[in-house]
């Protein structure tokens, strides 16, 4: 018959000295935590109380897991790579025994250190009382709960998410001042498929007895949720009938409200545990039917009630052998083969009957025929027995194979598990190369496109390089001819258009060919037509302009400040009235009031001076008007100059001829200066003369009809 099974519920790696003690008793034991303990997110409130532990009076560990994070945060704190060291003047409070013995693997022991603990926790095992108690209403009752024993004193504790605040409520209203840090974290773990698969197999009728050792309350919603979750109602169901074991009287009632209906109390600690867990097994342990446990009994009361079941079940199988015994005469055949059938019938029934003693005695013995009666076997009696055995090896064989089956179902489950995982990451890489793969394709799509952009423009330059020679030809003679006509156009430049025709009828002479008879008389006779064209100084008179707008700063007005020059009849007459004082003086005859009256008269002839001018206006510029004045007509001759280089005869004659007239008008015309300006406008028009250009239309038609053949 297969052991039973006890389902160990603490959190993984806290359980090795439970399992190795169910183990030793005989038991076999399933890991399945229902709580996970790790580091909580950020510890900082924590390293911050432990570097200022000399502040509070009391420090509090509600369990071994807030001792050992507790410490690896201080050793941290303190900078050490050892053990940490606990002050010793900071007493120390625990809940259970566990934790007094995770203080003392710390070197946080008595008498050096003061740990305060509930009666029973640092209390050898003949020392300790019958039922201790571990929790916080017995460690309250170990502290110092004297009116004004923690007024204005600071209590630390330290402790993990969630949990009962029970004890920091009391010191509260003791007066205390309570800091709560949480040192580690408790998360709801996730089974693995074998576990749920161990557990299912455990919920099947033919299943050997289980037992569930519940830890915590916590841990039993936990259960519950993964029950509801992962069983299915029929299993859910039987769930709640297995047999649950709880140290405390708390988790007892936490199963009980869920719907757990056999539970059995158990001591604190891993031997109270141990001790539970070897009664229920001693009860579930013989081959008749298990005996129904009460939802909640004792330890005492099932090892009581167990025995008196089993020493029953053994009288009652061994009561009928007694009387089912058959009186057969005696002979010494018979006698032999029926001592030896009482020796294995009694053998047989002290294997299967433990515990009743006085009834395997009893039926070992067996009673004696009547004098010269013989017992004889039946023959049908070795067929039976080969066919029970056969029938028990068939059995056992199904069961193993059921056994094995099993068991390669859960590992392939397992492993097909691991290859669902490793297939999702595998899809999840795939999914990431693809959407690269996708980016590559649209990058390589553009670069396709712009490769064919390029393909399609090389094909055209392909095309026009695999023209002809005629055509490279014809492009040539069509590209001189235009230029030629646009210096004609634009600047009237008639040898730049005589020299690109010329050019044009030289290639064309070169390649000698009959097409291009016409296109070289066309282009001949409009060299014929340039060479016609009379030639302007065009160049020489936009000179002469330049010269002219260079001397205007110079010119004199006639309203100018400065003594007019004097023409040469002017001086003459000067002479002339110089020689008649001088004759009078020669003369004898002369007297003084003669040459006075002439001295003043030839004095008077140098200051003032009378002379005839047409415009009045032109006397009254003042000195910037007259500025205005050379402006004005620098600006007529420079639209002159530019009118006569853009060939616009109207326009270069119109301000040449209004130039001219402002000068004649406001500027002395007896001065050199203004007389010698007058003559390089007069020269300047009269060498722009109008010329008709011709134009190359004639050698274009020619062009156009050669390219259309």
């Amino acid at each position: 018959m297969p052991r039973p099974t006890v389902v160990v519920t603490r959190p993984a790696g806290q359980s090795r000295q439970l399992t190795e003690a169910l183990q030793a008793a005989g038991l076999d034991v399933l890991g399945f935590p229902l709580l996970a303990i790790g580091p909580v997110a950020d510890d900082t409130a924590m390293r911050d109380v432990l570097a200022r532990l000399a502040e509070y009076a009391l420090v509090v560990f509600v369990s071994p897991n807030a001792v050992s994070f507790a410490f690896d945060a201080l050793a941290q704190v303190q900078g050490t790579t050892g053990a940490a060291q606990w002050p010793v003047a900071v007493p120390v409070a625990v809940v259970g025994p566990s934790s007094v013995t995770a203080l003392a693997e710390r070197g946080v022991t008595a008498p050096t250190y003061r740990v305060i603990a509930p009666a029973g926790a640092q209390a050898s095992p003949e020392q300790s009382p019958e039922v201790p108690r571990f929790d916080s209403e017995a460690l309250w009752s170990e502290l110092d709960t004297t009116p004004g024993a923690f007024s204005g004193r600071r209590v630390l504790i330290i402790r993990g998410n969630g949990g009962r605040d029970w004890l920091g409520d009391r010191l509260r209203e003791a007066g205390a001042t309570v800091d709560a840090v949480e040192a580690y974290s408790r998360t709801l773990p996730e089974p693995t498929t074998m576990q749920w698969q161990a557990v299912r197999d455990s919920l099947k009728p033919a299943a050997p007895p289980y037992a569930w050792l519940l830890t915590s309350s916590e841990a039993v919603r936990n259960l519950d949720a993964l029950a509801r979750l992962h069983l299915s109602p029929q299993e859910y169901e039987r769930l709640k009938q297995v047999q649950c074991i709880a140290p405390h009287a708390r988790i007892a009632t936490q199963a009980l409200t869920l719907g757990f209906a056999h539970v059995l109390p158990a001591g604190p600690g891993d031997a109270g545990l141990l001790a539970a867990c070897t009664q229920w097994s001693n009860a579930h342990a013989g081959p008749a039917t298990p005996v129904a446990t009460p939802p909640v009994q004792t330890a005492a009361s099932a090892v009581s009630t167990a025995e008196p079941a089993s020493a029953a079940t053994h009288e009652s199988t061994g009561s009928p052998r007694s009387t089912t015994t058959k009186a057969e005469r005696v002979t010494p055949d018979t006698t032999s083969s029926s001592s030896s059938h009482a020796a294995s019938s009694a053998s047989s029934q002290s294997t299967s009957a433990t515990g009743a003693s006085g009834a395997a005695a009893h039926s070992m013995n067996p009673p004696h025929a009547a004098p010269g009666a013989s017992r004889r076997i039946s023959p049908w009696w070795p067929v039976a027995a080969l066919l029970v055995i056969a029938i028990a090896a068939g059995f056992w064989w199904l069961q193993m194979r059921v056994e094995h089956l099993t068991t390669e179902l859960a590992r392939r489950q397992q492993s097909n598990d691991a290859m669902v995982q490793e297939t999702r990451v595998l899809s999840k890489n795939a999914q990431d190369i693809v959407k690269e793969l996708q980016a590559k394709v649209g990058a390589l799509d553009g670069q396709v496109v712009e490769a064919r952009d390029k393909q399609a423009a090389l094909e055209q330059v392909y095309q026009d390089l695999m023209r002809n020679r005629d055509d490279w030809e014809i492009a040539e003679i069509q590209q001189l001819l235009t230029n030629a006509g646009q210096q004609l156009q634009l600047t009237g430049n008639v040898q730049v258009a005589l020299a690109a025709l010329q050019s044009a009828d030289a290639r064309l002479a070169r390649s000698d060919k009959p097409q291009y008879n016409q296109l070289r008389r066309a282009i001949a006779r409009d060299i014929a037509r340039m060479k016609a064209v009379p030639d302007t100084d065009l160049t020489g008179a936009a000179i002469k302009l330049d010269e002219s707008i260079n001397q205007i700063d110079a010119l004199p007005l006639l309203s100018g400040e400065q003594m007019l020059d004097r023409t040469p009849g002017e001086g003459r007459h000067a002479a002339k009235g110089a020689s008649a004082p001088a004759a009078s003086t020669a003369a004898p005859a002369g007297n003084v009031l003669t040459r006075t009256w002439d001295y003043i008269v030839s004095e008077l002839g140098h200051v003032i001076r009378v002379r005839k001018v047409d415009d009045t206006n032109a006397l009254l510029l003042s000195g910037d008007q007259g500025w205005f004045l050379r402006e004005n007509v620098k600006l007529r001759l420079l639209n002159a100059r530019l009118a006569l280089l853009s060939r616009n005869e109207p326009v270069f004659r119109n301000d040449l001829a209004a130039a001219q007239a402002m000068i004649g008008r406001y500027f002395d015309t007896r001065s050199r200066r203004v007389q010698g300006v007058l003559t390089l406008l007069k020269q300047s028009q009269a060498s722009a003369v109008t010329v008709s250009l011709p134009t190359m239309a004639e050698s274009l038609s020619a062009l156009r009809a050669l390219k259309k053949e």
